[in-house]
């Protein structure tokens, strides 16, 4: 059952920010990109423009919608407290190595060794909840649903005694609302069509009064991500807690039952993919003949990955002797990925190549048995 709890104002539904337009110039916006298209005439139907102009628009409707809930969540009752974000916060967090922060670019997000697990275009409380909140200029909105799960997951972790909610906003014309999960409510609002004032933006000169703090109305209810009180989340000693935890059953190589409670499943959301040991290559070799790559340590990394929302596979990681990371999945079509370098995998596979030892050796037929059994996992 949805829980309507929170009903979109007119306000809000039509964008009015006659007494919040000045407020837009605070945020910080990359426009570099804008400036240039403008000035070189490209014309406003060359690709390039409709790309880096919906992009910019989407950054001022988001900053737009935020101001309007701050107002919101002011006159709201049922609101107990609301993150601050962008120029509205003071505490600088950009040396902070983990946890619920605002980063470089005055976002809410949830950090782990530097790295972003999680973004939210807002957050706040009620007595018994939290809420998230997404905003979407895209008419499509399936990937922004895909998004959910991740933040959903996480927020679970780190406020086990809350009960998790979204808030969606998007624009009139999007598709697909009727997929949103039972726990988001979902608002429309008309386009941001108001073309003058983002062609103000995008041209407007920084001064000392676009990075002042702006100062949210006094309320003990507008409160800074450090003052959130949550419980710490450890990305990189979960994950080796669960490989040591499903290679530790006395029968069993791999527990596969081990995947299958509330937790796992929400660790599957917020990670996609577990790791469960390590193949070597001349074992790969059996498994697919035709592989070529030259791997550091002859191990290839084996996982159980979530590829979809309904499917689990093997998936396989290769660390190339060049430091490239390969993603190799065994199908009837072989698949072979590249992942980038500064990616949250990269960071992954770096962190079990020091981890993995001879007791979480994997060999063929114990691929072959945990492929043919992964429908264990519930």
């Amino acid at each position: 059952m949805i829980l309507q709890q929170f009903n979109i104002t007119e306000k809000i539904k039509n964008l009015d920010i006659n007494d919040i337009e000045e407020n837009l110039f605070h945020y910080g916006y990359d426009s570099k990109s804008l400036k240039a298209l403008f000035r070189n005439n490209i014309s406003k139907d060359d690709p390039s423009y409709i790309s880096a102009y919906s992009s910019f628009r989407g950054e001022v409707y988001e900053n737009v919608v935020y101001e309007l809930l701050l107002q919101y969540a002011f006159s709201e009752e049922l609101i107990t407290r609301f993150v601050l974000k962008g120029p509205y916060q003071d505490k600088e967090n950009t040396f902070i190595k983990s946890g619920l922060l605002i980063d470089r670019s005055a976002q809410i997000v949830y950090k782990s060794a530097y790295k972003d697990i999680s973004e939210f275009d807002a957050l706040f409380f009620t007595k018994d909840s939290v809420y998230f909140v997404e905003m979407s200029t895209s008419k499509k909105t399936a990937s922004l649903n895909k998004r959910l799960v991740k933040k959903y997951a996480l927020l679970k972790m780190i406020f086990p005694t809350l009960t998790i909610r979204a808030l969606i906003i998007v624009t009139k014309g999007s598709v697909g609302l009727r997929n949103f999960p039972d726990y988001a409510t979902v608002w429309v609002t008309k386009d941001l069509d108001d073309d003058e004032l983002i062609k103000r933006i995008i041209f407007a000169k920084k001064t000392k009064k676009n990075n002042t703090t702006l100062r949210a109305q006094k309320h003990k209810k507008y409160i800074e991500t450090y003052r959130v009180k949550y419980k710490k989340f450890q990305y990189f000693p979960t994950l080796e807690w669960i490989l040591n935890q499903c290679r530790s059953h006395p029968k069993f190589v791999v527990d596969l039952r081990f995947f299958s409670s509330a937790k796992l499943g929400l660790f599957f959301d917020i990670y996609t993919k577990l790791y469960i040991g390590y193949i070597s290559t001349d074992d790969f070799l059996v498994l697919y003949p035709e592989f070529k790559l030259k791997v550091r340590t002859n191990r290839v990394i084996v996982t159980i990955e979530k590829v979809n929302q309904t499917e689990l596979d093997i998936v396989y990681y290769a660390k190339e002797e060049n430091g490239k990371l390969k993603r190799i999945r065994l199908q009837d079509e072989i698949s072979i990925k590249d992942k980038e370098l500064d990616g949250f995998t990269n960071a992954e596979v770096r962190f079990f190549m020091k981890v993995l030892n001879e007791k979480h050796v994997l060999d063929v037929s114990n691929i072959e048995h945990i492929k043919n059994n992964l429908t264990l996992i519930k």
